[in-house]
């Protein structure tokens, strides 16, 4: 049932952003909006799964997404997908208590890639938060840019952080975040 409702899931993604007009300025990456239809499917999952597109200038660019491990307040980064980058794209990531998986949608289909999360910030924590970049962000090449944020305090009596793209320094004790870095290809 998990394996059709993904599969679903993916299918209106593809459907309900191919028809979204791309307004986006060159260097720009932002939230993707959703269709009414999507945005319920979206609804029906109990984990985060948050949208973005960009659009680069001409040329020829390399995207790493990055996935970032706090545990007993260390930070650790394993590059999770590295590759081409189109001109524009779309792109999702989906995390739950034991797997984060990156997405990228487009007009003939989806691709999911896939990794053990190492550490359940939800159970593991007494104070959790989650945030995600809902807005636009510059594309500079080589500064990676923070999508998404999962972070957990043992102490619940600690204050929660606000600037979440800060996400090294908020003093978390477990943290799951996802980056993204676009980087110009050296010439041949």
């Amino acid at each position: 049932m998990k394996k059709l409702l993904l599969l679903m899931l993916s299918l209106t993604l593809a459907a309900g952003l191919c028809g979204c007009e791309k307004v986006l300025a060159p260097m720009q990456l932002r939230a993707a909006p959703v269709s009414e239809e999507t945005r319920q499917v979206l609804d029906l999952i109990d984990n985060e799964l948050t949208l973005w597109e960009y659009r680069l200038n001409d040329g020829t660019y390399t995207m790493v997404v990055d996935l970032w491990v706090c545990q007993n307040g260390s930070w650790e980064k394993a590059q999770f997908s590295p590759g081409a980058a189109a001109s524009e794209g779309r792109f999702g990531v989906h995390v739950t208590s034991t797997k984060v998986e990156y997405i990228t949608l487009a007009e003939d289909g989806t691709c999911r890639y896939g990794t053990d999360c190492p550490v359940d910030v939800t159970s593991q924590s007494g104070t959790c938060s989650y945030s995600s970049l809902t807005g636009e962000s510059v594309i500079e090449p080589g500064v990676e840019i923070p999508l998404l944020a999962r972070l957990g305090w043992d102490n619940s009596a600690d204050p929660v952080p606000t600037d979440w793209q800060n996400f090294q320094d908020s003093g978390c004790d477990t943290g799951v975040a996802v980056t993204v870095t676009f980087t110009e290809a050296a010439e041949s």
